[in-house]
């Protein structure tokens, strides 16, 4: 009878020996990381762009390493074979670090060494842990350090999940131009304060909040290009040691053909692996965009309040029932989920920048809570904003009568009329209208000073954009 296969295989470190599944593609490195630090529900598997990243730089790595003469030709092109599979999004079930760890991203890094380094002796039909074949760290992390390889993969990463966030900002701007010429002869009332100020159009006001998103997403742009500048290369601390003579070289050519963009080492490694302000740049860009949207969504609750009972002017749609006791209430519940991802995105960009402050002399510990805390603003601000574009905005209807009721209503029109009918005039009929609790623009009308057209016209040569002409 012959032998069951064994179900564990063993594995030793410098803290001695450890029991792993036999058909583990992580190591002892790995599951020591997974026990420290299983505190989260994002595990390094859970975020494809960051292990994306890394097999990347994994591969990148091994074929400089190859170039320079400093890893053999079959190693290097096993564990490139095995680095493409890990992009290809394979093998994301050996990847169970948690996004969290507190090593400074020692167990992360590791736990791709491992499982490459692993899936890289199967591909020489080796079993894994027979590393005298192929190290993790002597072969798969040659030329490098955590220090570096970390911080480059969440920069990479960023570029990468970022793209997604950039594109439903365009989406968003693009459905609220729409609205924006939807509503274009659509008479209203401007307000500053809370109070009434000056006569615009729905149009304009739509306008703007596209014009902001524009100008976001060509800030947001700008920023994600600063992912793009490395500091690998730098391996411990910025000076190279570690790597041979020609690898920095080498390994940006390849990865710059990996990635197909321009990736490019920092101009002071020293600085590059010092300093986490970038990622501090693109977290408050991605805050900003969130605050603005929110704004806007705060904009269409005010709007839309009522219907009866508020302003009026809007009118969401209606995706849901509003209560579980009030029959037939129905609440802005799209524009309020998008100040909820405002909160939660602003709350992440608060701990990027705690974690950016916090790097000790020449490295940031802290690229773990960096990543997971821009992962979660990109995804959710991308997500929601999508969803607010096409189940809301795409659907917001104005209510021109209690648009212009509200506008005629309001005695911010008394500056209108002045050049009209005199400012003597217009005093007496404000101070009247006060004193009566009617419209004065009714009372214009009644005494036969102005007719309904007239303030109409009037009120839309009002509402024209004044542009300074020099």
């Amino acid at each position: 009878m012959e032998n069951p296969m064994p179900n564990t295989r063993t594995d030793t470190d410098s803290l001695g020996s450890r029991e792993l599944p036999a058909g583990a593609l992580y190591g002892v490195a790995t599951l020591r990381g997974q026990e420290n630090f299983d505190i989260s529900f994002h595990k390094l598997g859970d975020a494809p762009e960051l292990l994306k990243a890394l097999a990347r730089i994994k591969h990148a790595a091994a074929a400089a390493n190859r170039d320079i003469g400093i890893l053999p030709a079959d190693l290097a092109s096993a564990i490139i074979a095995a680095s493409v599979e890990v992009e290809n999004g394979l093998h994301a079930e050996q990847f169970i670090v948690d996004l969290l760890e507190g090593s400074g991203g020692t167990s992360i890094n590791m736990n791709v060494n491992e499982v490459i380094a692993n899936r890289a002796l199967q591909i020489l039909d080796e079993e894994p842990g027979t590393y005298d074949r192929i190290h993790p760290n002597d072969h798969v992390n040659t030329g490098q350090s955590t220090n570096d390889v970390l911080p480059a993969a969440v920069k990479l990463a960023v570029y990468d999940k970022s793209e997604s966030l950039i594109e439903a900002m365009a989406h968003l701007a693009a459905a609220l131009e729409d609205r924006a010429a939807a509503f274009r002869n659509v008479l209203r009332i401007g307000r500053t304060c809370m109070q009434a100020a000056q006569p615009m159009r729905l149009g304009q006001a739509f306008g703007g909040y596209a014009a902001a998103i524009r100008r976001l997403v060509d800030k947001l742009a700008t920023t994600r290009d600063e992912m793009l500048v490395l500091p690998l290369g730098g391996t411990a601390i910025g000076t190279g040691l570690g790597s041979a003579p020609g690898y920095r070289n080498a390994v940006y050519r390849h990865l710059q053909e990996i990635v197909g963009a321009d990736v490019r080492p920092g101009e002071n490694m020293f600085d590059a692996m010092q300093n986490a302000d970038a990622f501090a740049r693109v977290s408050s860009e991605i805050r900003i965009c969130a605050e603005v949207i929110g704004k806007i969504a705060s904009d269409l609750i005010i709007l839309a309040s009522g219907p009866n009972s508020g302003v009026g002017e809007l009118r969401l749609p209606s995706v849901q029932p509003g209560s579980s006791i009030m029959p037939g209430k129905v609440n802005p519940v799209l524009p309020m989920m998008m100040q909820q991802v405002a909160f939660a995105v602003v709350g992440n960009d608060a701990s990027v920048s705690l974690a950016s402050l916090q790097g000790q002399l020449e490295i940031n510990h802290f690229e773990p809570v960096i990543a997971s805390r821009l992962f979660d603003s990109i995804e959710l601000l991308a997500k929601s904003t999508r969803i607010f574009a096409d189940k809301c905005i795409a659907g917001v209807e104005a209510d021109e009568e209690q648009s212009l009721k509200n506008l005629m209503q309001s005695s911010a029109l008394a500056t209108v009329f002045v050049p009209k009918l005199g400012y003597a005039e217009v005093s007496r009929l404000v101070q009247e209208s006060v004193a009566n609790r009617r419209p004065f623009i009714e009372l214009a009308i009644e005494r036969g000073l102005l007719t309904h057209d007239e303030v109409l016209e009037v009120v839309r040569e009002s509402t024209d954009y004044r542009e300074e002409l020099a």
